[in-house]
């Protein structure tokens, strides 16, 4: 009786093993299927037979991935000039709030601390939405950018990198008068058509932190564009993740995915270290942060406002979001 009932235990997870085996290709096959359809640009279609696959094993975590990729270019529509990614730019923005700067006390710098402003920066284009609040606060007009520009200019600000700002924390470098970091999220080619020219003409240094898994669609740089402006000296590009989830969501080892990946993307293209990252919405958790670390990375930027950089917080670097609804004097009182 022993025998027979452990024969038909044995059966049973020899049955569960092959229906498993089953699904899992089935599973692969509707994957390969979703990623054609992916390359075609038939995103819709893409992301219904991704929602197939997991159906068919719902244990693979790496098809949430690739469902969250679709989604993220799902609204990038293939005329670029509509920008119909409307909902697509409002859940990839790095929201900040903007706080009262009147009547801030004065506060001595510590041995470890220097003063060094990091902006932020989303898109540089003409608002689509101007009555929409969100919208006006992401959006910088290529006008905006340049008077701004001009100020930093014409009041000896100096733009340095990010790694200039290490040097000087560890003591090995001295920076020059009013050092400010240029930083751009989400690799938009408006970035390309509108900011690029202007760091041209005005020979300032950015940092611009790119989604990694969307250079095929036509709202995002491409990688000639950004092996072009890497090449100038005056763009750097950091990692802001493949797919630009909320990392929190996410599970350890997609988190580790998300972080590692993008940065091994980069460096692919451009052929050099990708030292530097930002938190998509600006969200992390002890976790996240020790994964940013132990990819190799030398600090990351958030959303915390400041301007106040410290040796110790190297990977939770304050920055200051340029509001599209600020005035000159608004950006001139932020940054000073």
């Amino acid at each position: 009786m022993r025998k027979i009932f452990a024969l038909l235990i044995i059966l049973v997870l020899v049955s569960v093993g092959i229906f498993g085996f089953t699904r899992y290709r089935q599973s692969n096959v509707l994957v390969e299927e979703a990623d054609q359809l992916l390359k075609e640009g038939k995103t819709t279609l893409a992301i219904g037979v991704y929602e197939k696959a997991k159906a068919a094993f719902p244990l693979r975590s790496d098809i949430d991935q690739s469902i969250n990729g679709a989604k993220l270019v799902q609204l990038s529509d293939t005329n670029y000039k509509q920008f119909t990614e409307v909902d697509l730019e409002i859940e990839n923005a790095e929201i900040q709030a903007v706080p009262d700067i009147t009547n801030i006390p004065i506060i001595p710098l510590k041995p470890n601390q220097i003063l060094v402003p990091i902006l932020m920066y989303h898109h540089i284009r003409i608002n689509p939405k101007p009555n929409d609040s969100l919208w006006a606060s992401l959006n910088v007009s290529p006008s905006q950018l340049e008077a701004q520009f001009q100020y930093l200019n014409s009041h000896d600000y100096h733009t340095i990198t990010l790694g200039q700002m290490l040097d000087a924390l560890n003591n090995k470098a001295i920076l020059p008068k009013n050092p400010i970091v240029l930083s751009f999220d989400d690799g938009y080619r408006n970035f390309y058509e509108n900011a690029y020219p202007l760091l041209k003409k005005y020979n300032l240094k950015a940092i611009q932190f790119v989604i990694t898994d969307v250079q095929n669609y036509p709202a995002y740089l491409t990688w000639n564009q950004i092996i072009e402006m890497d090449k100038s000296g005056l763009v750097e590009f950091g990692a802001h993740t493949k797919h630009h989830p909320n990392l929190p969501d996410l599970s350890q080892a997609a988190i580790i995915d998300e972080v590692k990946g993008s940065k091994k993307d980069i460096e692919s293209h451009l052929k050099k270290p990708t030292n530097w990252f930002a938190y998509p919405y600006g969200s992390y958790n002890n976790f996240i942060l020790k994964a940013v670390k132990d990819a190799g990375y030398l600090g990351a930027a958030s959303t915390i406002y400041g301007s106040v950089q410290e040796s110790n917080k190297l990977f939770l670097m304050p920055r200051i979001m340029v509001d599209g609804r600020f005035s000159l004097m608004d950006f001139t009182k932020r940054i000073s």
